[in-house]
């Protein structure tokens, strides 16, 4: 009797183990349809999976460049890529306008019509990711064109992005993102808007002579090394709220032709907004300059809140052209006021000298 006891239990254990451990196994859900030829590259992940079920279903850079290169979409989600992920490997192809482009941008620019254009036709999406590879495209006379969104968001890459020279049609997601080494965007086109959300950028970060056809939204990002926004164009709103800048920091000789906020933003070192044009309204309210804040030569065409920021040293405005504040009416101190009592004055003077010679 005893020992019929011990197999039920021994029994029941066994049963509940391999329930568990099916329940384990049912966590890690993966989403990956069919690919092959002709058709996109997916590969989902749920966020239960473990590191080593990751680790399992690791998608190689090659597979990647492969879809692209045969205008297929990538969507990628909760995955480790590994390999180095080189634009440089797409074929050389020609590049063409999206339909309904703003006027400016019906033709190449310059720097896109070269010989070396490299498309990438499909959305690209590697998402809540690790990419373990360098991201790069380092020809140094060519472009490299998305023409459908980019959406790198939740994702963190171990080593240095270089989309230097690229231009994206389509809207560019890398909010919440973790750049450990460097980012460089040089010379970028953006013909759509970027959202930088709570993103962590690392040691280098440049955007120098980028354009921005669409609104920026880097609200709470984190620019831990050199942020360069130099000559940069912003053609629509820019946010920059909350953002904390750690070190060098440079928007000299860029265009806000819009708004622009640095609402409580903050810079940790020596800040540089030399020959900057503010067309727009530009907030600096509640925003703090640990180290040198530079506006030397700057343009604001409208009146500014400088005066709403806080400065660890005296900010530089040599030769800064600032708009007139809008004075509030004053009663009498207004010029209206102060005329009116002058004429009531004369009135009254009038009066009595009238009444002097009537006396008399």
């Amino acid at each position: 009797m005893i020992h019929w006891g011990s197999r039920c239990l021994a029994l029941l254990l066994g049963c509940g183990v391999l329930v568990f451990a099916q329940d384990v196994s049912a966590m890690c859900q993966v989403e990956a349809p069919a690919g092959g030829t002709g058709r996109p590259l997916v590969k989902k992940l749920a966020s239960g999976c473990t590191a080593a079920e990751r680790e399992t279903h690791a998608v190689n850079s090659a597979a990647i460049i492969a879809a692209l290169e045969e205008g297929q979409a990538v969507e990628l989600a909760g995955v480790i890529v590994r390999g180095d992920l080189s634009f440089d490997r797409l074929p050389l192809r020609t590049a063409k306008m999206k339909r309904g482009s703003p006027p400016e941008q019906q033709e190449p620019p310059n720097q896109l019509s070269g010989q070396e254009v490299r498309l990438v036709r499909g959305a690209l999406t590697i998402s809540d990711s690790v990419v373990l590879g360098t991201v790069r495209h380092r020809s140094a006379q060519g472009t490299l064109q998305f023409d459908g969104p980019v959406d790198f968001h939740g994702t963190t890459f171990t080593e240095g992005v270089d989309l230097s020279r690229a231009r994206f049609q389509g809207i560019v997601d890398l909010s919440g993102v973790v750049l450990q080494k460097e980012a460089f965007f040089v010379q970028g086109q953006f013909t759509r808007s970027l959202a930088c959300r709570e993103a962590k950028f690392g040691p280098h970060t440049r955007f120098h002579r980028a354009m921005f056809y669409g609104a920026v939204d880097c609200t709470g990002a984190l620019f831990d090394g050199l942020a360069e926004f130099l000559e940069v164009t912003f053609q629509q709103q820019a946010f920059f709220e909350r953002v904390r800048f750690g070190s060098g920091t440079g928007f000299s000789g860029s265009r806000f032709a819009q708004q622009v906020s640095f609402h409580e933003a903050i810079f940790s070192r020596d800040t540089f907004f030399g020959f900057v044009v503010f067309e727009g309204a530009a907030s600096f309210a509640g925003a703090q300059f640990l180290g040198k804040a530079d506006f030397s030569d700057a343009e604001f065409k409208q009146p500014d809140d400088l005066a709403k920021a806080r400065f660890d040293q005296p900010a530089l405005l040599a030769r800064t052209q600032r708009a007139v504040q809008d004075q509030p009416d004053k009663g009498m101190d207004s010029p209206i006021g102060q005329y009116a009592l002058t004429v009531g004055l004369l009135f009254l003077a009038a009066m009595l000298l009238a009444y002097a010679l009537k006396r008399k």
